[in-house]
């Protein structure tokens, strides 16, 4: 029986989906190409109801943590690709097809980098073990299709990303018997533990995680942790982990402390997600008592320039560039807020001084890519933000500033191909429309991407497909 979510002609048009015609007979096996569909379909629906962190620097970091996990997972079924949501709960899920999500309260109150890679590695046991779709497959008179309907319309009723997910987890539970059984549990531990020791790190990190998420429980944050509801029996999960431990004591090395790297993103999360000027407060308080601290005077450049008081933000950057010699981040960061600023000319020096030590860095040629853009010279801008697009798994705002770039150099048809792929991505229909229908129209005919459109006409914009499908082929990607 479906949970009363919500009254009226919505939850009847959900209730009446849940029971349309079968895609997958009952008790098929669903293959892995269905389930990576699937997959797309919810990641379709999610960059449509909440909001992603497009801080290239932090999503490269929980990418790179898990693919610490996935160098020791023998046979990966699917090209995982890593996501953070934001959001205050402390919460990690995956969906099927190998897409893994972190809320950013997470990542703010992890302590060690050890506990984010222990929580990967626990999502991808569980995609590992196909877990979702073994139960999907139990499921009787039921569709994929009907599952994605069910999804959307519990996230169409709420209105922060938080509640929806933990109302989606709830409809699942309840509706769908999709709720991980505690034997789930145990074999997604089992190889999560496996992989964490061959990387070399300690898996009492998932109980740290844990036990920080049982202590919000019990404080009654607001940020309670939908991952308690998702993953059932936390406490027996501890004491089953503390044996797995015990028994393999060449597993228990020392947990490494909080890395450079996640003091920076945790103090670029903080500013992304919080009021600036609560933050400017706060942060001048705390740096009268710790003048040298790196970290708050960071967060302070950064709460200058997200308030856009760009003189002292960049004042702060400057004091970071000149104190941290050796650190050539802030120089990166100092050229982001001169592009912020719109000194572009200031921002396209400072950027490529930055790459030349660091010419792999994704947001560094994003935002020189950008600056490019504004400053007239699209042919560079295009050369940058194509290399990006491709490197970062097609970002829906880098697909529409490679769409920007286009239209500057009056490519009309490429620039409507990405302005599609943009609104398609973030649930615009009408946009999508008109400008799928522009592209068709003026790209020529043995172009890749109108033969892609040409055969997912009909079906893209439908609930059941996802345009994530759509741009996968390199065709058109950028050479060597």
């Amino acid at each position: 029986m479906l949970p009363l979510l919500e009254t009226g002609p919505r939850t009847v048009l959900f209730t009446i989906l849940l029971f349309v015609s079968v895609a997958i007979p009952a008790q098929a096996k669903m293959t892995l190409r269905q389930e990576r569909e699937f997959g797309q379909r919810l990641l379709a629906q999610l960059r449509q109801q909440v909001e992603f962190i497009h801080d290239q620097e932090v999503e490269q970091y929980v990418t790179d943590a898990g693919h610490k996990v996935l160098a020791h997972v023998e046979n990966p079924l699917f090209d995982y690709r890593f996501f953070v949501i934001k959001d205050d709960g402390l919460n990690a899920f995956a969906i099927p097809g190998g897409f893994i999500f972190v809320h950013s309260g997470l990542l703010e109150v992890i302590d060690t980098d050890d506990e984010l890679i222990c929580v990967l590695a626990h999502e991808i046991g569980h995609v590992q073990g196909r877990h979702i779709a073994r139960r999907i497959e139990r499921m009787k008179r039921l569709n994929i299709a009907s599952i994605a309907a069910l999804l959307l319309g519990v996230f169409l009723g709420k209105g922060q990303a938080g509640s929806a997910l933990l109302a989606t987890t709830t409809a699942l539970n309840a509706s769908l018997g999709l709720k991980y059984s505690r034997e789930d549990e145990e074999e997604a531990d089992r190889r999560a533990f496996q992989w964490l020791c061959k990387a070399g790190y300690n898996p009492r990190g998932l109980i740290t995680v844990l036990d920080k998420m049982q202590r919000m429980r019990w404080l009654g944050s607001d940020a309670i942790p939908s991952y308690l509801s998702t993953h059932p029996g936390s406490a027996q999960r501890i004491t089953y982990l503390e044996d797995l431990l015990k028994g393999a004591p060449r597993c228990n090395v020392p947990i490494r402390r909080a890395s450079q790297e996640l003091r920076r993103i945790q103090v670029r999360l903080t500013v992304e997600t919080k009021d600036p000027y609560q933050l400017i407060k706060r942060y001048e308080r705390s740096i009268i008592q710790s003048p040298k601290d790196e970290y708050i005077r960071y967060g302070l450049a950064l709460a200058y320039l997200k308030a856009k008081n760009y003189e002292l933000a960049i004042k702060y950057m400057k004091d970071l560039v000149a104190t941290y010699a050796n650190e050539p981040l802030y120089v990166k960061d100092l050229g982001v807020a001169y592009y912020t600023k719109g000194d572009y000319k200031d921002a396209i020096r400072t950027l490529r001084l930055f790459l030349d030590k660091r010419p792999d860095d994704m947001e560094a040629r994003l935002f020189l890519g950008k600056a490019y853009l504004e400053a007239k010279r699209a042919d560079k801008a295009l050369q940058y933000i194509k290399e990006v697009y491709y490197a970062l798994g097609r970002d829906p705002e880098v697909a529409f500033d490679l769409g920007r770039a286009y239209a500057a150099l009056h490519k009309d048809g490429d620039a409507h191909y990405y302005f599609y792929l943009y609104y398609q991505w973030t649930g615009d229909g009408d946009a999508a429309t008109y400008h799928r229908r522009m592209a068709i129209r003026l790209l020529p005919k043995d172009s890749p991407q109108r033969r892609r459109l040409e055969k997912s006409e009909g079906h893209d914009t439908e609930q059941g497909k996802s345009t994530d499908s759509i741009s996968d082929s390199r065709d058109d990607s950028p050479g060597p």
